[in-house]
């Protein structure tokens, strides 16, 4: 009886899902920043090294693929949410959800967005670049969510949709860093109010 071939697979790269693999950096690098080891993001990520340098060029590389999976998976989060309980109750959730994640788990996230413009600045040129051109992007969709909402009538506020965008973000900013700073929740309740008067 003749001997069945058998194929060498020996020293083959095993084979993983891309996306699904840069949706794991881009929760390692929300939970630890940038500057975390290289050695972490592919424990993280659940491959070897010889198989990151294979598919990414580099750290950078997938963390910038990170940024935009972030700012992508926001923009349909809150599309999502649009259709659903409407633009304003929307904008409100992504503050109420942070203030919900430190009630239940003792930690919060924050802006991967802000979180990375902050660790960055002045420190990777290149990166800086990245997080600005995502920023901006994420400020368009927000300034193009919140016209809509104006020509609805849903926002009654009459501020310029691009000045409104910008004032929302900050505040947003803002009370996520002041929750990462240990802040009264009765402090953040006030703000949100305010943040929902400006939406009105």
């Amino acid at each position: 009886m003749a001997k069945k071939s058998i194929k060498n697979s020996i020293g083959r790269p095993k084979t993983f899902d891309r996306d699904e693999v840069i949706k794991l950096a881009m929760n390692h690098f929300w939970e630890n920043g940038y500057e975390s080891s290289l050695d972490d993001l592919l424990v993280a990520m659940g491959i070897k090294k010889s198989s990151f340098y294979r598919t990414f060029k580099s750290k950078e590389e997938i963390f910038s693929l990170s940024l935009h999976l972030y700012r992508e998976e926001t923009f349909n989060l809150l599309t999502e949410l649009k259709s659903e309980i409407g633009t304003k109750k929307a904008l409100i959730f992504l503050i109420k959800e942070s203030v919900e994640q430190l009630k239940n788990s003792g930690k919060i996230k924050g802006c991967l967005l802000m979180n990375s413009g902050k660790e960055c600045y002045l420190k990777y040129n290149e990166l800086s670049r990245q997080i600005h051109i995502e920023l901006n992007a994420f400020t368009k969709f927000i300034t193009k969510f919140i016209d809509e909402a104006q020509q609805k009538n849903e926002i009654s506020n009459k501020i310029n949709s691009e000045k409104l965008s910008i004032r929302f973000l900050t505040l947003y900013s803002g009370i996520m860093i002041m929750l990462q700073a240990g802040s009264d929740i009765k402090i953040i309740d006030d703000l949100i109010l305010y943040v929902e008067d400006l939406l009105s």
